[in-house]
């Protein structure tokens, strides 16, 4: 997902990139905890009929679920915000706080758009200065990085 906002009237732009999300993070508590009470039904009917072994299977099914669900919701909460003004350009990654940096300065800046070679390769986006070069939008769809790719030159050439 890509949202563009003007940031002030001196022409500063602020691009944000995120996965796109297609449940929250309450509804996903919400699903794990009704499947760890249906697993717990199932291990305590099965224990109650003697097959104890059920019961502790099905709870590491459940952490093995658990421990899943939340590194992959992880992925899909981390953001790329990307900072133009007439000075600096900025890149900043991370998930819940900036975990790397990046600045450049924007009349030097340009936008290094490589094609797809196949039908279904993922196209490269980045943003770079003289060999320092950084991928941007990499979960982005291939259509959402054609539209960024055109956003990010009109921003540049506004600033």
């Amino acid at each position: 997902m890509v949202n563009i906002s003007k940031v002030d009237s001196r022409g500063s732009y602020r691009i944000v990139l995120s996965p796109n999300c297609s449940i929250s993070w309450r509804e996903l508590v919400l699903f794990y905890l009704f499947t760890c009470l249906v697993a717990i039904a199932v291990g305590l009917f099965f224990t109650l009929q003697g097959m104890w072994m059920v019961l502790p299977f099905s709870g590491l099914e459940m952490l093995a679920l658990g421990i899943g669900l939340y590194l992959t919701s992880r992925k899909v909460y981390r953001k790329e915000v990307i900072t133009l003004d007439p000075d600096r350009t900025r890149i900043e990654k991370g998930v819940q706080r900036v975990a790397q940096s990046w600045e450049f300065k924007t009349p030097w800046v340009r936008i290094i758009d490589e094609p797809r070679d196949g039908r279904n390769s993922r196209r490269r986006l980045a943003i770079g200065v003289h060999g320092a070069v950084v991928e941007v939008g990499s979960f982005l769809a291939n259509s959402e990085k054609d539209a960024l790719a055109f956003q990010l030159k009109d921003c540049i050439i506004r600033v």
